[in-house]
């Protein structure tokens, strides 16, 4: 089975649009919980962790995954709910 953990993009900061913002050179959060979340997670599950900071994936043509993790601040809320909603319209359970 597959999973896709996915920490949603963050309009107000960004590691690909480092010079847009002042706030971009203060990053220094991670999605950590994410990589815990992977690391609980049976071993027969394929995991994919996913940080549209680094640039969005087009989910569109990647393979279809059982079940999506989705984490977020308030400023991601957005665009979490535009992934949580794209990949439920698909049929696949999001958390």
């Amino acid at each position: 089975m597959r999973l896709y953990l996915i920490n949603p993009s963050n309009p107000l900061v960004s590691m690909i649009k480092v010079k847009e913002s002042r706030w971009n050179r203060y990053r220094v959060w991670k999605p950590l919980g994410l990589m815990v979340l992977a690391g609980m997670t049976p071993p027969e599950w394929e995991i994919s962790i996913l940080d549209e900071n680094l640039g969005a994936p087009d989910y569109s043509v990647m393979p279809r995954p059982a079940l999506v993790g989705i984490t977020a601040f308030t400023s991601q809320a957005n665009r979490a709910y535009a992934v949580a909603t794209h990949f439920r319209s698909l049929g696949v359970p999001v958390v």
